[in-house]
């Protein structure tokens, strides 16, 4: 099918799809835009979807909408209109485009030997004139017409707009019309001549009423002898008549009542009804719309100028809080240190090992006077030089879950973020860092009007108009500014941590309105990065990109929506996703990349059980993958829950797609290394962690207080080379993938 929607858009010269959808037949949505296919039992072949796809293009080259409604009114019968119709686009479109010629006459022929007409056991010369007008029309030329039909073949021929195709439709119905009445007439004639042929002339008349009864019996042995002669004559005449009426049609049902069809049309149209595959799913195709950046990132100013009106501190109530609250960011960043330089370290030894791997040794025009003395021995006396690859320009671009849910692991989930931010200022890669949230205006229950500015709606568009992105941070802003946007975050943290003894630690202070936490419009965001994030690459001019997610949980689903009558603000239907529905398969393509990927592909590596409920994540970020070639997509899923953060076993076998007995190896495994790494979901890396406590990354600091006990030194040693292990693991596999 993408190969097919990228020939539709060609010859339509417009930014047409096809699809193949559960459908009676081919057509094409004029009001859409979207060229459909059924979907039959048998695989459709090359020869009959380009065949269908043509004749789509020329309706939706020449066909109106407006079209119908006007056959409608003046109440032209339908098969008439269609089979004219056909003639005249598919004409055009071969006048257009010579090529499609071979794709016509193959197309048809294929679908004339599997009958989809209805005439592979019937005589074509006795079909109704409409219909033998559609199969000479089709490509069977040896179709036999009379001298009079053929100046209706010709008129056929010769219609070049929409109103000539309703004209001649009504013209060709009443002359049938008329054909038939004047037949009938003609009929009637026969048999009243029969009639009088059979009482004799006035003379033969007189003279069998003058024989009286006498003459009975032989009366009626000629009356009967008369009568069988008739009725062979009549049988004889109408024979005759019905075959003057086949040459206008008849057999095949030129008639339903009083009304004349075409029989071959309404026969492809019942073929393809018994070609379809009414058990296959049905799918639901979305695009991926075009995101106006500038109407969806909300700038650091705009943040700054919320948050310094906010946390101005006027009410005496509130100044313990933000002052404790700077204390305790202070202390993450001094005790954040020495995880930095590990990290630091870890990423130049990686990158100087990639070097090397790539290292490249030339000989050179100089004799190596040290070896000179082997010369006997060793051919190889010249000196060698080593060629190291420039080092890889690295960027990061980071998003924030920024969602209600995150509350009880936001600061957890801050220390993981601002541990990044300054491992990219210590290492010199430029960073942003973005968190996606429906809640900046206020739009909690998620607006699906494809009105509204973030993007140009196109019908079958996925509606993503809830999102904005927060750009909290960035390396283009200095050191003072990092440390005071940090520092307000970490404020927000600590009013939805939960429970703070306020008479110590100061009465929680709200954050600003705008940037209180909403729903999770992750599917959104990713839409947003395929705008996003190529843009930054090409405006950083990075080699090795990297984008990362930190979130706790899937997203809502992103909805579609396909105009109904035209306004696009009011008058549209939502068709929302529902993967969990075995009803319908979500088909989502990206036109900038030309790449479709169905909900099939990806059912069976993210969950081998059930249809999950993420499926349409996976998707999208396979389609960011393909939109940003060279680019890392890590994830980092805050999977715990409750004070402790421990992850229950159901979501391990969600994520890791495993069986129970599985789950269980993956969940000591867990509890010990405090991470779980899967590379399905569409990531590169996707880093499944624990919540609460245990997110957080400890130094391995040994801590002990003077004059400690022996008991007290071995549990703080144990306690310090612990957290060196589990802090590294975590922090090893990911600059790894980053270096």
């Amino acid at each position: 099918m993408r190969n097919k929607s990228t020939i539709a858009k060609l010859l339509s010269e417009e930014d047409i799809n096809v699809v193949q959808k559960q459908a009676s037949t081919a057509s094409f949505d004029v009001k859409n835009r979207e060229l459909v296919l059924p979907i039959w039992k048998d695989e459709m072949s090359d020869n009959v979807a380009d065949l269908l796809v043509c004749h789509e293009i020329g309706h939706a080259l020449y066909t109106s909408e407006d079209m119908l409604d006007k056959m409608i009114k003046r109440n032209i019968e339908k098969t008439f209109v269609n089979v004219i119709e056909d003639a005249r686009i598919e004409k055009m479109v071969q006048q257009k485009y010579a090529g499609s010629r071979s794709v016509f006459l193959k197309g048809y022929k294929e679908l004339i030997d599997k009958d989809f007409f209805g005439t592979k056991s019937k005589d074509i010369s006795k079909l109704n004139l409409i219909d033998r007008i559609n199969l000479y029309f089709k490509g069977t030329t040896d179709t036999p017409f009379s001298a009079e039909e053929k100046i209706w073949v010709e008129k056929v021929n010769n219609v070049k707009t929409e109103d000539d195709v309703l004209n001649l439709s009504e013209e060709l119905y009443k002359w049938l019309q008329g054909k038939k009445k004047s037949q009938d007439e003609e009929q009637e004639n026969l048999e009243t001549q029969s009639e009088v042929g059979q009482s004799g002339d006035g003379s033969e008349e007189g003279q069998e009423q003058s024989q009286g009864s006498g003459s009975e019996e032989s009366n009626d042995d000629g009356e009967e002898q008369s009568g069988s002669s008739t009725e062979s004559d009549q049988d004889s005449d109408e024979t005759d008549g019905t075959q003057e009426v086949n040459s206008g049609g008849s057999e095949g049902g030129q008639f339903s009542g009083n009304e004349f069809v075409a029989t071959t049309d309404n026969n492809f149209n019942e073929k393809s009804q018994e070609m379809r595959d009414m058990e296959a799913k049905d799918r639901d195709y979305s695009f991926i719309p075009k995101v106006k950046l500038d109407k969806t990132i909300i700038s650091s100013d705009e943040i700054f100028k919320l948050c310094r009106e906010n946390y101005k501190c006027t009410e005496s109530e509130y100044k313990l809080f933000v002052r404790k609250t700077t204390e305790e960011f202070q202390n993450i960043k001094k005790d954040s240190k020495k995880v930095i330089s590990y990290m630091v370290k870890e990423f130049e030894m990686k990158k100087s090992a990639n070097q090397y791997k790539r290292a490249s040794t030339a000989k050179t025009g100089s004799l190596d006077m040290g070896v000179l003395h082997s010369y006997k021995f060793n051919d190889d006396l010249f000196k060698k030089v080593t060629t190291l690859p420039g080092a890889t320009n690295h960027g990061m671009v980071m998003f924030l879950d920024w969602s209600g849910s995150m509350c009880n692991n936001m600061p957890t989930t801050l220390k993981q973020l601002f541990n990044l931010v300054w491992f990219c200022n210590r290492v010199k890669i430029p960073f942003e860092v973005y968190a996606f949230t429906d809640a900046f205006d206020g739009n909690r229950y998620y607006n699906n009007n494809p009105g509204s500015p973030i993007q140009d709606f196109k019908s079958g568009d996925l509606v993503v108009n809830d999102v904005k992105l927060l750009n909290f941070l960035s390396n283009k802003m200095n050191k003072k500014d990092q440390d005071e946007m940090m520092d307000y975050l970490w404020k927000m943290a600590a009013r939805w941590v939960g429970f703070r003894d306020w008479r110590k630690d100061g009465y929680p202070m709200n954050p600003p309105k705008k940037l209180t936490l909403g729903g999770t419009p992750f599917n959104h965001a990713i839409v947003a990065a395929m705008e996003l994030l190529p843009k930054y690459k090409k405006k950083t001019g990075v080699e090795k990109l990297n984008a990362v997610f930190l979130t706790d949980g899937a997203s809502h689903k992103i909805s579609n929506k396909y105009i109904v009558d035209g306004d696009i603000d009011t008058q549209s239907e939502t068709k929302a996703f529902d993967s969990y529905s075995n009803d319908k398969i979500m088909v989502i393509t990206d036109p900038v990349t030309n790449t479709t990927i169905t909900e099939e592909e990806v059912i069976n590596k993210i969950s081998r059980y059930s249809y999950d409920s993420s499926s349409q994540t996976t998707m999208l970020l396979q389609l960011l993958k393909k939109r940003v070639p060279d680019t890392s997509i890590l994830g980092f899923y805050v999977a715990g829950s409750g004070k402790a953060g421990y992850v229950k076993k159901e979501i391990i076998m969600k994520e890791m797609n495993c069986s129970w007995e599985e789950a269980s190896e993956y969940y000591k495994e867990i509890n010990k290394n405090k991470v779980l790494v899967s590379k399905q979901k569409g990531y590169d890396e996707y880093y499944i962690l624990p919540g609460g406590a245990k997110l957080d990354i400890e130094s391995g600091d040994l801590n002990v207080e003077v004059g400690a006990s022996k008991a007290n030194l071995k549990r703080a040693f144990v306690k310090a080379s612990k957290g060196k292990v589990t802090s590294r693991i975590l922090l090893n596999k990911f600059i790894q993938r980053v270096a």
